[in-house]
């Protein structure tokens, strides 16, 4: 799998580390036990099983994220993935709207009208840690925005990571 994402600025990137923090410290899932150096906190544009390196956008990156509220994604029986909406403005949808109209080949879940941007905190959350999960990040705050530091493409399978822009 390949995907093209936005990266958070090191202040927001750190703030999202230290919700995970608070997850790990809570002894829950957290993307914070994940000691892979490609994974950061981020917001996918698009995934696809053959998404090319974009070269440009006909639209401007943007420099924050608003977010929305905490959602649970179904994650297998009894489990939920939980993020934190991003919210789809006009710079956001028209720079997402670029991406794609450059790379071609993303999952129906990632294309315009079907996407549901948002910042994972946790994979695989038992339904009955889920209070647990949402006390533990009232410790770890998350700010209303984001501010974003650029765009990567990463590949799955290569484990390769590529700066766009």
């Amino acid at each position: 799998m390949r995907s093209i994402e936005l990266l958070l600025d090191p202040a927001s990137d750190a703030v999202v580390r230290t919700a995970w923090t608070a997850l790990v410290d809570a002894d829950l899932p957290s993307l914070g036990r994940h000691p892979s150096p490609s994974n950061a906190p981020h917001v996918t544009l698009a995934a696809g099983p053959e998404l090319p390196v974009p070269t440009g956008f006909a639209a401007p990156v943007p420099t924050d994220v608003q977010l929305g509220g905490l959602l649970l994604f179904p994650a297998g029986p009894g489990r939920s993935v939980l993020v934190r909406a991003v919210v789809v403005d006009a710079a956001l949808a028209a720079f997402h709207e670029a991406v794609h109209a450059v790379a071609p080949g993303g999952l129906e879940t990632s294309l315009p009208g079907s996407w549901s941007p948002h910042v994972t905190l946790a994979r695989r959350v038992r339904d009955e840690d889920l209070p647990r999960a949402i006390a533990a990040l009232r410790t770890a705050p998350l700010p209303d925005s984001l501010g974003v530091a650029g765009v990567r493409h990463w590949d799955g399978e290569t484990r390769a990571i590529t700066p766009v822009g």
